[in-house]
């Protein structure tokens, strides 16, 4: 309501499809004087960096989300004039509003038959949560935490949680970039950790910061993104690697809890998820409970903590920053297994990672067990990899397997990387009387099988209840045979 041109602002932008051209509307609109007040009294008051994000009723909704469809601005709010800060402020709330119009949001909203103009948004001005570090601001761990697991490996269940810790802000996690994953009531395991190889591929190792020199002319040539990437020689200058990094010891190739040790730096978090110095994991567990018993279904929190050394004495802040329905549309949708026909189930196991429906998978890539060689699995390896690249992104496939896939032993099964398989949406390993391997679980992979969202299942040829219909699989068309 504080925009003067509203009414033609409204029907311009819910009729325009450009981006650029709604974008540049909102710029040219002016904001009230009464609003400009309100906002000049709020940064009297904040003189740290500040956020300023949307916050609609689609964004929380459980079943028809548009999380991470509008925009985000991050300020420094450092300049010295305060007129402006004001400025920065009064165009990033335009440009927060104008995404709401965007042609992402309006295409997801056609899908979901919502009309555009029953969306309902506000604009949320924030502290952001942090230390400044010479011209860098970022907090000491940033973190997510859902009371839902898709995921469960070892002893966990799904309805125990799941939780993403990363250093700096939580762009890392929001990105779906390199973070470490944990069940809270089990921070011992880590399974994207379970060598020293997997640990060096799969640690964090750069991190986002707010860039705190880019406050004199932050958006005046449309400059949207503020924060920069870092590497972790930064963060340890900074002495917050002290409480979120281990090392790998060059004389022995062990991973070190002390930076005190040569060698490459590794995100583990060991005073939380280790030592427990900082109850974390408890502390999740306690606030998944009450947020999925106040709000009667599972919740998704957004955390970010500051930790200081006093001392020798870690002092901790713990900042709860948002908490909300968990998303549970899109591919979360459950198949009733009473309307499936026992004669269309390809694949049935026991233990399987991930949930809901993928479709469109179009092919299946499968090494035969009545021609498996053991003794071949590395060019096994090098043929699969031939034929994910000539597959057209499009063309998604079932990839399945005996023994483990991706294993660094070539006798355990086929040693793929994740990029020779990147095509694949479902991927099976099974068991043989010739070849008997306990399954990973899921663990090779679980950084790409997680955050891709693919399916797992491992068949156990021991067990009746688990199958995979080879009979089926004979009779359909071989477009590629290799050995």
């Amino acid at each position: 309501d504080y925009f003067i041109e509203k009414n033609n602002l409204w029907e311009f932008a819910l009729n325009n499809n450009s981006n650029e051209i709604i974008l540049e509307k909102f710029l040219k609109s002016k904001i009230h004087k009464n609003l400009k007040n309100k906002l000049l009294s709020i940064l009297k008051n904040i003189s740290g960096p500040i956020a300023i994000r949307s916050s609609s009723l689609l964004e929380d909704s459980q079943y028809q989300p548009l999380a991470g469809m509008y925009s985000t601005f991050m300020l420094p709010n450092s300049h010295t004039d305060i007129k402006e800060r004001l400025e920065q402020l009064c165009e990033s709330i335009k440009r927060v509003y104008a995404s709401t119009f965007f042609k992402g949001p309006k295409s997801l909203m056609d899908t979901i038959s919502h009309r555009y103009e029953e969306e309902k948004m506000a604009v949320i001005i924030m502290e952001l949560v942090g230390k400044s570090h010479n011209d860098r601001f970022y907090p000491s761990i940033s973190g997510l935490a859902q009371s839902f697991n898709y995921y469960p490996v070892s002893y966990m269940k799904r309805k125990e949680g799941v939780a993403y810790l990363a250093l700096g802000l939580g762009r890392t996690i929001a990105e779906g970039e390199k973070s470490l994953r944990f069940s809270p009531k089990y921070p011992g395991i880590i399974p994207q950790y379970y060598s020293v190889r997997s640990t060096i591929n799969n640690s964090q190792n750069q991190f986002y910061a707010l860039d705190l020199n880019k406050g004199m002319k932050l958006l005046k040539k449309g400059v949207e993104e503020n924060t920069s990437l870092f590497d972790l020689n930064i963060a340890e200058k900074d002495g917050e690697l002290d409480w979120s990094a281990s090392v790998i010891s060059n004389e022995d190739n062990v991973i070190r809890d002390s930076l005190r040790f040569e060698g490459p730096r590794v995100i583990t978090f060991p005073y939380i998820l280790k030592w427990k110095t900082i109850p974390i994991p408890d502390l999740l567990i306690y606030l998944l409970d009450l947020g999925e018993s106040s709000l009667g279904c599972p919740v998704e929190i957004e955390f970010a903590l500051n930790i200081y050394d006093d001392n020798n004495e870690k002092l901790t802040e713990f900042c709860l920053l948002q908490i909300k329905p968990m998303v549970v549309g899109g591919l979360d949708r459950i198949q009733e297994f009473s309307s499936i026909q026992k004669k269309n189930i390809l694949c049935k196991s026991s233990v399987a990672l991930g949930n809901g429906l993928i479709e469109n998978i179009k092919n299946i890539i499968i090494v035969d067990p009545k021609t498996f060689d053991s003794g071949k699995t590395k060019l096994i390896a090098k043929q699969i990899e031939k034929i994910n690249q000539k597959l057209s992104e499009s063309e998604k496939y079932v990839l399945i397997g005996p023994g483990r896939w991706g294993s660094s032993d070539p006798w355990l099964g086929i040693p793929v990387e994740w990029d020779q398989i990147s095509k694949a949406k479902v991927i099976v390993e099974y068991g043989m009387d010739s070849f008997p391997v306990d399954p990973s679980f899921g663990s090779h992979f679980f950084q790409n099988v997680t955050s891709m969202r693919i399916g797992y299942f491992t068949i156990n040829h021991k067990k009746r209840s688990d199958k995979i219909d080879m009979d089926w699989i004979n009779t359909q068309q071989v477009k590629s045979h290799l050995i």
